[in-house]
């Protein structure tokens, strides 16, 4: 066109992109808009912007103005094709990695070949190049003319609906055919809810009046919504009027008896009578029960009666009122959720049993342990006395595996007296009394010893607590010497507190210490669980204390406080019966 526009052929050229190179052949008009040209990638690729494109392999149309955009992608390789459609299958199957092309002119190759939502292109755009046209350079009355009339007949409107015109649009829900049928479709089906909405208002009051006509009908879905079992509806004078099939099912020799009208009374004494229901009752007795069914029934006193059948089948029993003059009979089978009790409460027999055998071996097994282990320990007294009579001195290395023995001795014993404590404890805590709390901690702490350096604060007046009085001493001592055992300086505070409740009492053992890691609070209940090796004990201190407290209906807990080094960190609570 250039050519043309310079040997005197041509007067104007067609739109072109106002480049250096081609200003500098003619004149050119206003600028009309902008070519843009774009770097295009599959959409489900891996290169998500402009940078990602280094290094990649670029399409472009062989002489063509993206030619000089793609150089932009630094160590680009170039694959040069012929036409702009030849780009869009390598650039699906991944033959090359881009496509640098004029943006509008691309997408209208893609969505001719319906495949606009496979492709997409990255911005900000490689090159934005101003477009218009371009007059002969002598040929200035015609720039002006072309000037005013841009200025005069060319708006943004104008120019998008020319761009829509020649490269479309991008595709929209409404373009897919199923989802204009599925909205035709909705439209139906509400117009469709709203014809039924207004048939439905308009005859609701004719509704009511047949559901009035049919209030026996509805009494019965009534209570086959409440429960599904076997139902029997009566009238006001407890004449049999409805029931459901599973009546029929369940009670089949019962059937005849409602078909000729049985009320209420005589189906419940006829159950009794004939040995569908298990009982050792007299005839009187049970005419005597059943009025006494019946009574309590019509002043609305009626309840839940769990009877079993001949053949071993368990029922919840009930006669209620249904509304002002209708009754139902109900009998729903629970015989799965009886038997599953009945094996629950096995379970708990054997169970009881074997926690029974299990404290009675550890008794004895404590007592059989005591003696030797006295005797071993004061066979290593005696023998260290003798040694010191005769003046034998043993070897350094001697005198330290003398004193490791005799200090696992020791543990050992400890051990054993422990043992036997939580072996008796379930047993021993259940005699209890109403005691004092404040006054006895008082003998409970002289007895625990405390470090010097220790302070023991006791509450004044707390609330009574029942309990048996020498396990509580145990439990409480257990506690105070577990927190000056653990205690990390050599000064400290432990505060003992209660809090009364409204059938309980929370008892607290509060020190500042350094606490117990969470991860461990649930582990130091357990028997023989020590969090260090090096502290001395058996293990079962915190576990005496947890079954003790259970076993007065209680639970112990332990947390970590909020406050600062130097305030209350620790605390172990017990909530205890209140008396």
């Amino acid at each position: 066109m250039l050519e043309e526009l310079r040997s005197g052929a041509a007067d104007v050229t067609s739109l072109l992109a106002l480049t250096p190179e081609r200003l500098a052949a003619g004149l050119a008009t206003e600028k009309l808009g902008a070519f843009e040209l774009h770097a295009f990638v599959r959409g489900n690729g891996s290169i998500a912007n402009l940078g990602d494109l280094t290094g990649t392999t670029v399409g472009v149309v062989r002489g063509s103005f993206a030619v000089s955009g793609a150089r932009l992608v630094p160590f680009a390789r170039l694959v040069e094709f012929e036409t702009t459609d030849d780009l869009i299958l390598p650039l699906l199957t991944g033959e090359i990695d881009a496509v640098v092309s004029a943006h509008n002119g691309f997408l209208r190759r893609l969505r001719t070949a319906a495949v606009e939502d496979q492709i997409v292109a990255l911005d900000p755009p490689l090159v934005t190049s101003p477009y218009g046209f371009v007059v002969a350079a002598e040929n200035e009355p015609l720039r002006t003319v072309l000037n005013a009339a841009i200025y005069s007949s060319i708006s943004p409107e104008y120019l998008a609906d020319v761009e829509q015109t020649w490269f479309g649009r991008s595709r929209t829900l409404w373009d897919n055919v199923l989802v204009r049928w599925g909205l035709l479709v909705s439209a139906v089906m509400l117009a469709a809810i709203l014809v039924l909405g207004y048939w439905f208002f308009h005859y609701r009051k004719r509704s009511a009046e047949l559901s009035r006509d049919r209030a026996s009908d509805q009494l019965l879905i009534g209570a086959l919504d409440e429960v599904a079992a076997a139902i029997v509806i009566y009238d006001d004078n407890l004449k049999a009027v409805h029931w459901n099939h599973g009546f029929e099912l369940i009670f089949p020799s019962m059937v005849p008896a409602l078909k000729k009208g049985a009320t209420m009374r005589q189906m419940i004494v006829q159950s009794y009578v004939d040995g569908t229901i298990q009982n050792d009752l007299s005839d009187v007795e049970i005419l005597e029960k059943v009025d006494l069914f019946i009574e309590d029934m019509r002043r609305g006193r009626a309840e839940v009666r769990t009877v079993r059948t001949q053949d071993g089948r368990v029922f919840q029993a009930r006669d209620v009122k249904l509304g002002a003059r209708h009754f139902a009979s109900l009998r729903v089978d629970v015989s799965q959720l009886q038997k599953q009790q009945d094996t629950i409460a096995q379970q708990a027999v054997s169970l009881e049993a074997a926690n029974e055998d299990l404290r009675t071996f550890s008794s004895i097994a404590a007592h059989d342990l005591k003696a030797p282990l006295f005797s071993l320990l004061n066979l290593i007294d005696f023998m260290a006395e003798d040694m010191e009579e005769a003046g034998i001195t043993l070897p350094p290395d001697i005198q330290t595996n003398w004193a490791q023995m005799e200090r696992l001795s020791h543990r050992m014993m400890r051990l054993v007296q422990d043992l036997l404590v939580y072996s008796t404890t379930q047993s021993e805590s259940h005699r209890s009394e109403v005691i004092e709390p404040s006054p006895r901690l008082q003998e409970v702490l002289d007895l625990a010893g405390p470090r010097e350096g220790f302070e023991v604060i006791i509450e004044a007046n707390m609330p009574q607590l029942q309990v048996n009085p020498i396990a509580f001493d145990m439990v409480m001592r257990n506690l105070i010497v577990n927190a000056l055992q653990h205690h990390d300086r050599d000064r400290g505070t432990i505060i003992l507190s209660a809090q009364s409740g409204p059938d309980a009492v929370i008892l607290s053992v509060r020190d500042d210490g350094p606490g117990i890691p969470e991860e461990h609070r649930e582990q130091i209940f357990a028997p023989f669980h020590r969090l260090s090796a090096s502290t001395e004990g058996s293990g079962l201190g915190l576990a005496f204390i947890k079954k003790t407290v259970e076993s007065w209906g209680g639970s112990v807990q332990v947390r970590l406080g909020t406050a600062t080094r130097g305030g209350v960190r620790g605390e172990f609570s017990a909530l205890c019966h209140a008396e």
